[in-house]
């Protein structure tokens, strides 16, 4: 065989290798798996917290008075749950603000992007003071 047919088998075993590595190495599914459950649970979490905190302003609670009481509720439901110790927080408190606004942003007075971010802060603010609390 000539120099030239070498090296072409050459190089396309080596391509060859390289992707069977690269697909046996990463697994994507699993990744998007992990992902995917984060997500459904972040938008479980968020949902639980924006109905309380609706029916809580409903009844007539402040703002920071639906807030604290939705936020120790919620806690109480799914501190057992291994995967609120993995949640993004940053991700799980956009995704409250943009729902709370949407359900019920209307009675307090909430709309648009500028009371999202607000809203987004005084949650993980109350997460903080929680955090501090319990060490």
């Amino acid at each position: 065989m000539s120099k030239k047919k070498i090296r072409i088998y050459f190089n396309l075993f080596s391509f060859i290798v390289i992707i069977c590595l690269t697909f046996t190495s990463f697994n994507p599914g699993v990744i998007y798996a992990l992902d995917n459950d984060n997500s459904v649970f972040i938008k479980k979490v968020s949902k639980a917290y924006t109905k309380k905190f609706c029916n809580a302003v409903g009844f007539g609670l402040s703002k920071e008075s639906a807030m604290n009481f939705s936020f120790e509720e919620n806690k109480k439901v799914y501190e057992k749950r291994k995967e609120m110790n993995h949640v993004n927080k940053e991700l799980l408190a956009e995704e409250i603000a943009y729902s709370v606004v949407d359900q019920c942003g209307y009675r307090l007075n909430l709309s648009g992007e500028k009371d999202i971010l607000e809203f987004k802060n005084y949650y993980l603010s109350k997460d903080k003071q929680s955090e501090i609390k319990q060490n």
